[in-house]
C-alpha cells in the first residue's frame, strides 16, 4: 500500500484551494489532504493541530509573504513547496536555498515531480532543513544581492555559500565544480545550464561552454582569439571566440 503524506494547501484565495486539491487528488493519490488555511495565522495553527508532514505554501497572502510562516517554529518538522505566480525575487529566494517551489497556474508533471522529491525526502527521514529555512529568512531580509547565501549540495551535505565568495563555475559533465575564494572547491551533482540563470543575478558570465565567472573577481583580460581572464585568485579561464565581444562590453 502506497504510504500516505499528510499534507495542507495554505493559500489567501479559495480557487487556488480547489484547483490544487483536485489536481491532487487525481494525480497524486498518495497525498491527505487534512486542512486548509488561508493566512499565516490559521496556518500555524493547523500545523501545530494537524502535523502535517508536507506543507503547499502560498507566498502573496494578504498579511505578509508566506515566508514569515518559518517564524513560528524553530525547526519545522515538514517539507514545504512554495506555490506562487510568477515574482522573480521571491522565486529566486526559493532557489538559493534550494528548496522546491511551483509557478501558477500549476503544471501537473511539475507538480507530480515535486511531490515525489519530497515523498523522499520524507522517507528517507533526513534530518532538519532547518538550514534551507534559515537562509531563505536571511535572504528575503537582506538588501545586498552580494551577501546573498547560495545553498550547494554535494555528496558530503549542503553548503552555505556567499554569492561574493563565488570566483567561478566549471563545468564537470553532469557535475558543476564551484571555486571559492579561499581555495575551497566544491562538486554539485548538476549541469552548468541549470545554474545560469541563477548566477547571472550576481553578475556571473558565461564566458565559455564549460565557465561561468562572477566578474567581480575578474582582474584581467588577456588578449587573443578569444583571450582569457585572470581572476583574483590567479586562475585563468579561456573566452570562447563568440563570447568575446558580449563579455568586453560587460567588462568596460
Amino acid at each position: 500500500m502506497t504510504r500516505q503524506i499528510r499534507s495542507i494547501i495554505v493559500d489567501d484565495e479559495q480557487r487556488h484551494h480547489d484547483i490544487l486539491g483536485k489536481m491532487l487528488e487525481t494525480f497524486c493519490p498518495n497525498i491527505e489532504l487534512v486542512g486548509d488555511a488561508f493566512s499565516v495565522d490559521e496556518a500555524v495553527a493547523l500545523i501545530q493541530s494537524e502535523q502535517p508532514e508536507l506543507v503547499f505554501l502560498d507566498i502573496e497572502m494578504p498579511e505578509g509573504n508566506g515566508f514569515t510562516l518559518f517564524d513560528h517554529f524553530e525547526e519545522p518538522a515538514f517539507e514545504v513547496i512554495f506555490t506562487t505566480a510568477h515574482d522573480l525575487y521571491a522565486i529566486n529566494a526559493i532557489k538559493y536555498a534550494a528548496l522546491d517551489y511551483l509557478l501558477k497556474p500549476i503544471n501537473i508533471q511539475e507538480l507530480k515531480n515535486a511531490v515525489a522529491r519530497a515523498e523522499k525526502i520524507l522517507a528517507k527521514q533526513a534530518p532538519s532543513r532547518e538550514e534551507e529555512y534559515q537562509v531563505l529568512r536571511e535572504n528575503t531580509k537582506l538588501q545586498d544581492r552580494n551577501y546573498t547565501k547560495i545553498a550547494l549540495r554535494s555528496s558530503e551535505g549542503i553548503d552555505f555559500v556567499e554569492a561574493n565568495r563565488l570566483l567561478r563555475v566549471e563545468a564537470n559533465h553532469v557535475y558543476s565544480n564551484f571555486y571559492l575564494d579561499n581555495g575551497k572547491m566544491i562538486m554539485v551533482s548538476k549541469p552548468l545550464g541549470d545554474f545560469e540563470p541563477l548566477l547571472e543575478s550576481f553578475n556571473f558570465f558565461r564566458v565559455h561552454k564549460s565557465h561561468m565567472v562572477n566578474l567581480d573577481h575578474v582582474e584581467k583580460y588577456v588578449k587573443g582569439k578569444g583571450g582569457y581572464l585572470i581572476l583574483k585568485d590567479g586562475s585563468h579561464v579561456d573566452v570562447s571566440v563568440r563570447k568575446k565581444e558580449a563579455l568586453l562590453k560587460k567588462l568596460v
